[in-house]
């Protein structure tokens, strides 16, 4: 068993956000004024990517998350988009290599997606400019290459269609302001969201009039969610200092950890 190792790099401002690649072999940071992808090694930590290049760097590259897309392979070949979000079930292929694309979430409102295996100085594939106010979280589909789901300031969750450039869904959560939204492993086509005054949604993405289940766990705002990966349970962290976990299918919440800070 080797040592592990501690390497600091200084950047141009502070990260808002980072997440790494399928292989966990490079990370990405992102934030208002960085936004580079660093190559990971056993005693390196090299930076192979600045994406905050060109003349116009507007609020598009200030960037409150980032999310990598961690679905394997490449898809010269096709990927059949099977998911029905839209009421139409999609056949059509999605092209591109899957595992170097990133999407940012920006301070104006802008869901951008990058794409690192584009040609030229610029990664930028596609602004999707349909939210009204800080889009605070964007999340890829665990499972379906063309499915990206943003929470906004604005109280909505967009599903975004990265093959049509377009949105196929928006929620409405008839809540304060949306802080993280993910997809479920267990159930293709749920999402969970939470929001600033406490409350935590199910949605199934089929159905964008009402939530599955919507309840109040937090006696604060909710800042982060995450389902457990194997069993079908989520855990929920508030500044009321407690990690709730929810068991996914009964909305039992059968375990709360309360934190000293």
């Amino acid at each position: 068993m080797t040592g592990s190792n501690t390497i600091c790099v200084s950047q141009e401002g502070p990260a808002n956000a980072l997440a790494l690649n399928k292989d966990c072999t490079q990370v990405v940071i992102a934030g208002r004024n960085v936004f580079k992808v660093f190559s990971i090694g056993d005693d390196l930590f090299t930076e192979v990517c600045n994406l905050r290049v060109g003349k116009n760097l507007n609020l598009n590259f200030s960037s409150i998350d980032v999310a990598w897309s961690t679905i394997e392979g490449e898809c010269s070949g096709g990927i059949t988009y099977k998911i029905n979000i839209s009421n139409i079930y999609r056949t059509d292929l999605l092209w591109g290599v899957l595992e170097n694309t990133l999407a940012t979430a920006a301070t104006n409102g802008a869901v951008v997606v990058w794409n690192l295996g584009r040609s030229g100085r610029s990664k930028q594939e596609h602004v999707f400019s349909d939210h009204k106010r800080t889009v605070n979280k964007v999340s890829f589909h665990l499972t379906e290459p063309s499915l990206l789901i943003s929470g906004s300031q604005d109280g909505m969750m967009k599903c975004f269609d990265l093959r049509l450039k377009e949105v196929a869904r928006t929620f409405i959560s008839n809540t304060e302001s949306i802080r993280d939204v993910q997809f479920s492993p267990h159930a293709a086509h749920w999402f969970a969201a939470v929001s600033e005054n406490g409350t935590v949604q199910v949605w199934d993405a089929r159905r964008h009039d009402r939530a599955l289940h919507h309840f109040t766990a937090h006696s604060g705002p909710v800042f982060a969610c995450d389902w457990h990966p194997d069993v079908p349970c989520l855990a929920t962290a508030s500044r009321d200092k407690t990690i709730k976990v929810i068991a996914s299918l009964t909305l039992h919440i059968g375990t709360w950890l309360r934190t000293s800070y």
